[in-house]
């Protein structure tokens, strides 16, 4: 078949979900800034695994996959590095913290990789997953336990714009997929995980945070417009048939059209004056684009500036 041929034939199958996104723009109302909250997600969590899985055409577990092998380089984490590390609690056990947790799907990804580690000898690892969503952690704590995983992972209630209940400086990793986009307050959020990972000081490594989210391809090109229009229209018109929550998936395009752009993204990031004096930030270590440019992966490391 030609070139021509079969971008004729996906644009026809792009015009259903078009017309579809189209109608319910006119029927719905437009979703108020912040209305990517727990009370959202709780009228689709029992649905969410599934209508992830479709959307993405189920590749969404190899980009958090991709995001848990940086951020552990590749597992490196949870080596024992030598006797001297045995001789000390804190050093012998890795803290996990998971926001926007959702199903738990990154915790329970994090778990398996630190089973399926070979070391003779490895550190005990502590996953704390935390979403605003109480429907989302019933079912994340199912499937946990469904897995036998109690004994790595935690559940609980909680926004990653207050993490004030937890330590400061306490852990190694901290992970984010898909979230950050329906923080309003990005900074207050991304202030908050800086303070309680453990920070990049006096010839001290540093923890390390991931982002995974999503945003719309700003290339040309043909595959770059059409991942631009799937999120645009075919991620709203099918979440809102799979689903029957069309406002929340119409959220969901909008959320991803309005997010920065990844160079945007950076400079907030780096451009943060975290903690009481205004030093906290982040540097930003990797930026790794996926799928077509419409998802991208973002590794960084807690700072003190002018260290």
């Amino acid at each position: 078949m030609s070139t021509k041929g079969i971008i004729g034939r996906l644009l026809i199958a792009f015009a259903f979900p078009v017309l579809l996104s189209i109608l319910l723009n006119f029927i719905f109302p437009k979703p108020p800034p912040d209305h990517g909250k727990g009370t959202m997600f709780d009228l689709i969590a029992t649905r969410y695994d599934f209508i992830n899985r479709a959307l993405a055409l189920n590749m969404d577990l190899s980009w958090r996959k991709v995001m848990i092998d940086r951020v552990t380089s590749n597992g490196e984490i949870f080596a024992m590095q030598g006797a001297s590390d045995q001789d000390h609690d804190d050093n012998t056990s890795i803290k996990v913290l998971d926001l926007a947790t959702g199903t738990a799907d990154v915790a329970i990804l994090m778990a398996k990789e630190y089973q399926n580690i070979n070391y003779e000898i490895k550190k005990d690892i502590s996953i704390l997953g935390l979403d605003p969503s109480r429907n989302m952690i019933t079912v994340g704590k199912e499937k946990v336990t469904n897995a036998k995983l109690n004994q790595y992972i935690s559940l609980d209630l909680g926004d990653a714009r207050d993490l004030n209940e937890l330590q400061e400086n306490y852990f190694h990793a901290a992970t984010m997929s898909f979230g950050i986009r329906n923080v309003p307050e990005k900074e207050d959020a991304l202030c908050e995980i800086h303070r309680v990972l453990i920070k990049e000081e006096d010839g001290n490594k540093g923890g390390k945070l991931a982002i995974l989210e999503f945003s719309e391809p700003r290339e040309s090109g043909i595959l770059s417009t059409m991942a631009r229009l799937f999120i645009r229209y075919v991620v709203p018109a099918i979440g809102a048939l799979l689903s029957g929550a069309p406002r929340e998936y119409m959220h969901l395009s909008e959320s991803i059209e309005n997010f920065p752009s990844p160079q945007e993204f950076v400079q907030l990031m780096e451009g943060l004056n975290c903690n009481p004096d205004g030093r906290g930030t982040f540097r930003v270590d990797e930026l790794q684009h996926l799928n077509f440019g419409s998802v991208q992966l973002y590794l960084a490391t807690p700072i003190w500036k002018n260290n």
